[in-house]
């Protein structure tokens, strides 16, 4: 699954890559790592509003909850959703069927590598043929009762792994649903069916369009900031020397 991502750009970077805004209020940082468990929230395009880039927080609430403690409680469950169960799932199927569809750019996301029962390596992989890459995803809008304020949330869709996923994520074999160009347009702009959507997302982001490499286990770390340029730099580990297929 992937429950860290970065988005490592300037504001004017992200806003001509989506042809879209950002809200004027909005100060954008370069994002260099972020945890989904904080709930951040993450500049999104959906297609519902194409021309802008929202702040949406990470973590989908489906509008039918019924509590701001059945929301909290959800939204751990929903950051990530098996791309092939959104027709299916209660708290997805109202958004799919709705089209309520989003991008999420990122320019890369962390994933560990398990080397026998217990040792494990974080790497970062990102697209190495666009700077700016986009995960689908799927939105939807939650009326708080207490407030009557309407929050909308995300969540990111994940796939079977392709090879060179599969050899990182060794454990779990997914991959989240980076979508090639044509995809991505027809992902926030066409009128898709659930044949045309199952079948798209289906569709892995290519191995040899990947660029991954061994990182330090500060994205871990309790005591130290993780949003920072130096949990990008690569580390090199002497158990993985022999594991050439873990890096592209």
């Amino acid at each position: 699954m992937c429950f860290h991502k970065s988005l490592n750009v300037k504001a004017s970077e992200l806003e001509a890559r989506y042809q879209a805004a950002l809200p004027p209020s909005v100060d954008f940082k370069p994002i260099y790592h972020a945890n989904a468990y904080n709930f951040p929230a993450w500049p999104i395009v959906t297609r519902q509003e194409p021309g802008k880039l929202q702040l949406i927080h990470w973590g989908l609430i489906p509008h039918w909850a019924r509590s701001q403690h059945e929301a909290v409680d959800i939204r751990t469950k929903t950051i990530n959703a098996r791309s092939e169960t959104i027709y299916e799932k209660p708290s997805y199927r109202s958004a799919a069927q709705s089209g309520k569809r989003c991008l999420i750019p990122v320019t890369g996301y962390f994933e560990w590598y398990t080397a026998g029962p217990s040792k494990k390596f974080p790497f970062y992989i990102s697209p190495s043929d666009q700077k700016i890459g986009s995960i689908a995803g799927l939105w939807d809008e939650w009326p708080d009762p207490d407030t009557g304020e309407l929050i909308p949330t995300y969540t990111l869709l994940t796939t079977d792994a392709n090879p060179l996923l599969a050899a990182i994520h060794n454990t779990k074999k997914r991959m989240p649903c980076l979508l090639m160009p044509d995809d991505e347009h027809a992902w926030l702009h066409d009128d898709l069916n659930q044949t045309d959507v199952l079948a798209l997302l289906a569709r892995q982001y290519p191995a040899n369009k990947m660029h991954s490499y061994s990182i330090g286990k500060r994205i871990t770390s309790r005591t130290e900031p993780s949003d920072v340029p130096d949990v990008l730099n690569q580390v090199n580990y002497p158990e993985l020397s022999n594991n050439t297929h873990l890096f592209s």
